[in-house]
């Protein structure tokens, strides 16, 4: 089963990567902020007919998860925050929170390598008091802001396939179509970038006889602003030392060795990968320590149908005995027309606890009529 998750990841990547005529990785940004929350809900309440309490049920579960990765030449910080709660007023309830943030200073303005510092907490119905650190250390990388360059892909292939541009643009024509829309800000309004994008086009000797008609402009417009479709290259790597000023097994504070990983890589407009991981641990790390890793991949199959898969892997390990919590979430969006939108959301967990994975399936239909 593995063989085919891996050729299936390939397929996926194959595709998206065949549609840009310019490697989305080779765009560089001044300013990359990069920014993803999403919150799950959901509840059953049964009440038996019979009276068995064993087939009552009455619990529901709440997840938020929220990350930001912000940099600029000369600094950037990073910042994520997961909560997991499980509530059952039949059954044991359980939650796990945990919030990490780092500011980073380059040595250099347009270096790779800096130097940063931070703060840790978590906090669980299993541990014993909140675990607090702060740490110090190095680190190398970079993150880049590709959604210009991914916008100008998908305006050139929305010309191309209307036949408004008998051939796709030339890679300098499109990164300059991108230079501008990575621009807006410095425009005094919309109506002003879009006179400079229709410029290059015009200007790149593909534009059919008709030119750009009100639908091209109108298609242009909503592409530039549309919102929920970032794009983003790069990674960076840290290692440092840290001090916990609360242990959440109850004993005394202590120094920490600490890591991170972050990474970022997308082949398409309509693709992205994310991974963010860290890890955590006294000088004695192989019997005590904690790593969490979250890897997401986000697909936008249509203009209307949105795909995503993200999987979520925490272990500590106390006294040498390791305890894993593994979660995958599975997303498909569908928004028809402007005013409908229908979600399926699968959720699989397992827990140390668990005689077998958990499976929560959630449809949501919503429609605005008036």
């Amino acid at each position: 089963m593995r063989r085919w998750v891996v050729i299936i990841g390939l397929l996926i990547l194959g595709l998206g990567s065949s549609a840009s005529s310019v490697p989305l990785c080779n765009y560089r940004s001044p300013l990359t902020d990069l920014s993803d929350l999403s919150i799950a809900f959901s509840y059953q309440y049964h009440n038996d007919p019979y009276g068995l309490k064993d087939e009552d049920v009455n619990q529901g579960r709440f997840n938020v998860s929220y990350v930001r990765l912000y940099d600029t030449p000369e600094f950037g910080f990073d910042v994520s925050l997961q909560n997991d709660m499980s509530i059952s007023v039949l059954d044991v309830s359980t939650y796990t929170m945990t919030a990490d943030g780092n500011y980073k200073r380059y040595f250099a303005s347009e270096g790779d390598y800096f130097a940063f510092a931070g703060g840790s907490a978590r906090s669980s119905s299993s541990y014993q008091a909140l675990g607090l650190s702060v740490n110090l250390g190095i680190g190398c990388g970079r993150f880049t802001d590709v959604t210009p360059l991914a916008k100008a892909t998908r305006i050139d292939n929305y010309l191309v396939n209307r036949g408004t541009l008998t051939a796709h643009l030339h890679p300098v024509d499109l990164q300059a179509l991108a230079s501008e829309i990575g621009s807006i800000a410095s425009y005094d309004s919309l109506a002003d970038l879009l006179v400079s994008v229709q410029e290059i086009i015009e200007g790149s000797g593909y534009l059919n006889i008709g030119g750009l008609d009100a639908v091209d402009i109108s298609e242009i417009t909503r592409l530039i602003e549309e919102e929920g479709s970032s794009r983003y290259c790069g990674w960076d790597l840290k290692v440092g030392i840290g001090y916990q000023l609360l242990d959440p097994s109850g004993g005394g504070s202590g120094v920490l060795i600490t890591g991170a990983l972050n990474y970022a890589f997308t082949t398409a407009p309509n693709a992205q990968f994310l991974v963010q991981g860290s890890f955590s641990g006294p000088p004695t790390i192989l019997e005590q320590n904690r790593i969490d890793l979250t890897a997401s991949y986000d697909y936008l199959i249509t203009d209307f149908l949105n795909a995503g898969a993200t999987y979520r892997f925490s272990r500590e390990t106390w006294a040498s005995v390791p305890t894993d919590v593994h979660r995958i979430c599975l997303d498909l969006t569908l928004r028809p027309l402007s005013s409908a939108n229908v979600g399926l959301s699968v959720i699989l967990e397992h827990k140390p606890y668990y005689t077998e994975w958990s499976v929560d399936v959630a449809l949501s239909i919503s429609m605005d009529l008036l």
